[in-house]
């Protein structure tokens, strides 16, 4: 069977997920920082950060939200999301993308999914930018 745009698409964020760099606004200024975001089979992307943070606060009055996805060590293969920014309060979903982490989340929230300080945001995908080669050139996918 044939792999599908959107395979390739999850497997180059998958195994970029640690290296994906997030950017919010401030005002009429972008803001970027390193991210790692989770990535599912069905392309739902999650990323857990400080309630606290300053890109909640960002999010809040700017859902708008891009998050790329660079393959290292040479960038070959990349994906861009471009979208919006969900803060998800149900707990028991908090709780299920806790476990989806590629890292301890107790090294920053002691307290588990419970606490306080853990936010969680889903993010909702417009369109993705990407590429599998820098042959293959740019193309856009429309989920």
């Amino acid at each position: 069977m044939a792999t599908t745009d959107k395979q390739k698409i999850v497997e180059i964020m998958k195994k970029a997920s640690n290296f994906s760099f997030f950017a919010t606004s401030d005002g009429d200024q972008p803001r970027v920082r390193p991210v790692s975001a989770m990535v599912e089979d069905d392309m739902s992307v999650w990323v857990a950060t400080s309630a606290a943070s300053r890109k909640v606060q960002q999010l809040k009055k700017n859902p708008k939200v891009s998050l790329a996805f660079v393959q290292q060590p040479q960038g070959e293969k990349a994906a861009t999301i471009i979208g919006e920014a969900e803060i998800v309060e149900d707990m028991e979903q908090k709780k299920r993308v806790w476990g989806l982490a590629s890292y301890d989340p107790l090294q920053f929230w002691p307290d588990g999914p419970e606490s306080e300080d853990y936010c969680v945001l889903r993010i909702n995908i417009k369109q993705v930018e990407w590429w599998e080669s820098f042959e293959s050139g740019m193309k856009t996918y429309e989920p």
